[in-house]
């Protein structure tokens, strides 16, 4: 009896043997992107999460970001709240800078601009919510 040759099996996921280009892309929506930068600005030293009777009627907790996308880049609208007495300009900029970065570390999209706007806010109202890690 004679066996047929045996022939090494095919596959065809060569995702391994492929470069980042050969592979698929991540799709982040801009509610996603928007999630994102309302977590990362948190991180910023002296910014508060605010939340008040009012603000949960008319959604207008701090932070907010509103998002515009245009392909593979973002420009950014974020409101953040500050604990007062703190520098405005220094939170500011801190928050520009930690958006720009780390949105674009987590989610691929490039961050063309950022306009922060800072609200001072009474440390009684507002809840700190960084933590140490």
């Amino acid at each position: 009896m004679v066996e047929a040759p045996v022939r090494p099996t095919q596959t065809t996921d060569n995702s391994a043997d492929e470069g980042a280009e050969g592979r698929g892309t991540l799709d982040v929506r801009n509610k996603a992107l928007q999630h994102i930068i309302e977590r990362v600005v948190l991180q910023v030293p002296g910014t508060v999460t605010r939340h008040s009777a009012l603000g949960r009627i008319t959604g207008m907790a701090l932070p907010k970001a509103d998002i515009t996308t245009e392909g593979r880049s973002a420009v950014v609208k974020v409101d953040v709240a500050m604990a007062w007495p703190g520098n405005i300009s220094q939170v500011a900029t801190a928050a520009r800078d930690t958006v720009r970065q780390e949105a674009f570390r987590l989610s691929g999209i490039q961050i063309r601009s950022v306009d922060v706007t800072v609200h001072a806010v009474d440390p009684a109202t507002a809840e700190d919510t960084r933590r140490v890690e």
